[in-house]
């Protein structure tokens, strides 16, 4: 017994520095209120914000973990019903709620001049951060934005449904 406790515990220190891996569905956790946004903006407007926060708790030592990679994908849909213009998906992360959409987005994906009755899938490209230190933290903030101008002339409406939002962050364990 004693040989096979040494013989696993020689293994276990030769396979090196562990990896934590964490798959998260982010629009799991939004409300159906969040992932299916109406819109009415008068027409002219060169910039209106719809926005969704939610915070995230992440494992107690989280924080005292580094990164090693973080990949995002997201997709949404947009429906003009009126008017046109233009809308932009962005997603954010943040350590606090305060400068969740201050800085550049994680994920971007414009949707093109719209006018009533298109339908348009916005699909950013996958990101992949090294050592990303926004995610070496307990807490984190997720937002996602609708940036919507429309052209002069009659409202733009219509809706964007948030479709899919996953993150993927590696870790170097250091969680325990």
């Amino acid at each position: 017994m004693k040989a096979l406790t040494a013989a696993l515990l020689v293994l276990l220190a030769a396979c090196g520095e562990g990896r934590v891996i964490f798959n998260v569905d982010v629009l799991s956790f939004l409300s159906a209120s969040d992932s299916v946004k109406s819109f009415d903006v008068f027409g002219g407007i060169p910039l209106t914000d719809s926005t969704v926060s939610k915070q995230f708790f992440l494992p107690p030592g989280f924080g005292k973990s580094s990164v090693d990679s973080v990949s995002a994908t997201a997709a949404a849909a947009i429906i003009c019903t009126g008017g046109g213009g233009t809308v932009r998906f962005d997603v954010f992360f943040a350590r606090t709620q305060g400068t969740l959409f201050t800085s550049t987005p994680y994920l971007t994906a414009n949707s093109g001049a719209l006018v009533a009755g298109d339908s348009v899938t916005l699909l950013p490209p996958t990101l992949v951060s090294l050592a990303d230190t926004v995610f070496n933290t307990d807490t984190l903030w997720v937002g996602i934005r609708a940036r919507i101008a429309t052209n002069i002339g009659p409202n733009m409406t219509g809706r964007l449904r948030l479709q899919d939002l996953h993150v993927r962050v590696a870790l170097q364990d250091k969680i325990f």
